[in-house]
């Protein structure tokens, strides 16, 4: 509860902050486009199952107690607070700090491949310990590559929060 507070408290000064930014601009969507972008969110969802599914079987996760600490978020509490939380509040802040303000200003300043490889740094960081920094990385990755590629921050709030829901719903 502590958590989806703070993080409704961030939400609309980093709304503010993104607005107020330059941004990459998408072009106008075509109906062919709203399958593509449904395909690419898939895949992105894909992406963070098989690396959760990897992570967990891999035994690593046993070896972080950051880790474990980290995970509480996902088991602790109402199953409609945990979605609350975990699937919508904070991949919507998450992603308009890390794709949207870090990533995007970034890919305008350097280019897409520095913007995205530096917002998965960041966002590999932000996560606290090694097991969800790989986790992180690999996701970020896709994330990010999705983000310059298709120039649509809501993509990226719903593959995380599709990423996150999957998580809950199997921890």
């Amino acid at each position: 509860m502590c958590l989806l507070i703070a993080a409704l408290f961030c939400l609309l000064p980093m709304w503010i902050i993104y607005k107020g930014m330059p941004k990459l601009i998408p072009s106008h969507i075509e109906k062919n486009e709203i399958i593509k972008s449904i395909i690419w969110v898939i895949l992105v969802v894909v992406v963070g199952v098989l690396t959760n599914i990897i992570l967990t079987k891999s035994g690593l996760i046993y070896h972080s107690a950051n880790f474990s600490k980290a995970s509480k978020t996902l088991t602790d509490g109402s199953l409609w607070i945990k979605i609350l939380c975990n699937a919508l509040v904070i991949p919507v802040l998450e992603e308009l700090l890390m794709r949207g303000i870090i990533a995007g200003q970034l890919c305008l300043w350097y280019g897409p491949v520095q913007a995205v490889v530096l917002s998965t740094i960041c966002f590999g960081i932000i996560h606290n310990n090694i097991v969800q920094f790989i986790y992180a990385v690999i996701v970020g990755l896709a994330l990010g590559f999705m983000y310059v590629k298709n120039k649509r921050l809501w993509m990226c709030f719903v593959a995380h929060g599709l990423i996150n829901l999957i998580a809950i719903i199997f921890s």
